[in-house]
């Protein structure tokens, strides 16, 4: 699938202490925006907000799902973990601010990288799932500031939710469906929560999960990602989940010959239906995973990631540059040239040239609002859009086709 391209929006909303620069996506729970928050002496920041949807605010059930994601994702700081800022709400609207990784999910990266690049290097396939599996491996041992263990499983590792930064950062999102200790919410033994083809076998039949699970999903990813293929996703749902408690798996190496045979152990091991016979932890198959590529002597080293994304993206990096600058809504030549021969930004307009500037001026309401005043929503006129811009999808919910 090409890379989704999204039109800047001609309104800029002002949302609390953030404005909202564009929609990303929309999910099962909130809307997510592409967010800028503003403060004294020119200070500004872009960030992720996602935001709950307006007919969920009297539903308890997913409010109480909203915070849950807000809780667990806050108590996890790792570099492969999307960071959590805030939780807050303005005039009754919950929202997450959040990170912005400016990058794409494995699956668009990889299927960008067959067409123009020949496919992503088998090195590169390793690091990203490796570094995935990093940041797993952290959510499962993470504990509460008092100690105590979370014992948190993910329940939807899928590709929509490894992202790769086009800085060659990888990072896991979205613990919408997350299952730990002390959750305000509680799943019911038998109910399934999470996209089924990338579903576990025992969370297929519904049973008590752990850990082990979401190595299976992160499995499943890899193997995608290594074949260009999908493994379980059928026709229907049913067929789906059928095929993942049952359906035999081919050998990577058979799919695509080349594939190394201690390559295959490896998959094959993250895929064992018996939760006994996998790694044990998401650890484990990180160092296996680290192991193959010094055995193999793969330029897979975050560096070489990172040089690979920043060939693949280049276009995309330019746009984004100015597309994100802080004073700047959209991309401009006329502003390109001035930035690029300029030393610094002006931050703000002279007064009485409003009207002739393309650039956008702080809101005189938002950011700035004195404590005691309740944050409003409003919106503010910008540009027009200009050119498109190249964006990741955090949080979607629904399930990748």
């Amino acid at each position: 699938m090409a890379p989704r391209r999204i039109w800047l929006s001609p309104r800029v909303e002002t949302f609390g202490r953030y404005e909202l620069l564009r929609k990303l996506a929309t999910g099962g729970m909130g809307q997510v925006f592409l967010a800028r928050q503003k403060g004294p002496v020119g200070f500004q920041k872009l960030l992720v907000v996602k935001r709950l949807l307006p007919h969920l605010s009297e539903d308890q059930e997913f409010i109480q799902m909203f915070l849950d994601e807000a809780r667990i994702a806050g108590l996890l700081n790792h570099p492969n973990i999307a960071q959590i800022y805030e939780l807050g709400d303005v005039d009754g609207v919950l929202y997450i601010a959040m990170e912005y990784v400016q990058g794409e999910a494995v699956s668009q990266v990889n299927a960008r990288a067959n067409h123009r690049k020949g496919g992503l290097p088998l090195g590169l396939k390793c690091r990203i799932i490796a570094d995935a599996a990093a940041g797993l491996d952290h959510a499962h041992q993470a504990r509460t500031p008092s100690g105590r263990r979370l014992g948190l499983i993910h329940r939807d590792v899928s590709p929509q939710n490894v992202l790769v930064g086009f800085n060659g950062n990888v990072k896991l999102i979205d613990f919408g469906v997350a299952k730990a200790a002390g959750k305000l919410s509680q799943t019911i033994v038998g109910t399934i929560k999470g996209k089924h083809a990338y579903m576990s076998p025992e969370q297929a039949r519904g049973e008590e999960l752990d850990a082990r699970s979401d190595v299976y999903g992160l499995g499943i990813v890899f193997y995608e990602l290594l074949t260009s293929q999908r493994l379980f996703k059928r026709e229907s749902d049913m067929a789906t989940l059928k095929a993942v408690v049952g359906a035999r798996v081919a050998l990577p190496s058979e799919a695509v010959p080349g594939i190394p045979k201690t390559l295959d152990a490896v998959v094959m091991k993250a895929l064992a239906r018996k939760r006994e016979e996998r790694f044990q932890s998401a650890g484990e198959f990180q160092l296996a995973l680290e192991d193959f590529l010094l055995a193999e002597r793969l330029p897979g080293t975050p560096a070489h990631l990172t040089a690979f994304m920043k060939d693949l993206y280049a276009t995309e990096l330019e746009e984004e540059r100015f597309a994100s600058e802080p004073t700047v809504i959209q991309y401009d030549p006329r502003l390109a040239r001035e930035a690029s021969s300029s030393s610094s930004t002006q931050v703000a307009p002279p007064q009485g040239q409003g009207q002739q500037t393309r650039q956008t001026r702080a809101p005189a309401q938002g950011g700035g609002a004195s404590p005691g005043t309740p944050p409003r929503t409003r919106a503010t006129q910008a540009p027009a859009p200009r050119r498109p811009v190249s964006t990741h999808e955090p949080g979607e919910d629904t399930e990748e086709t």
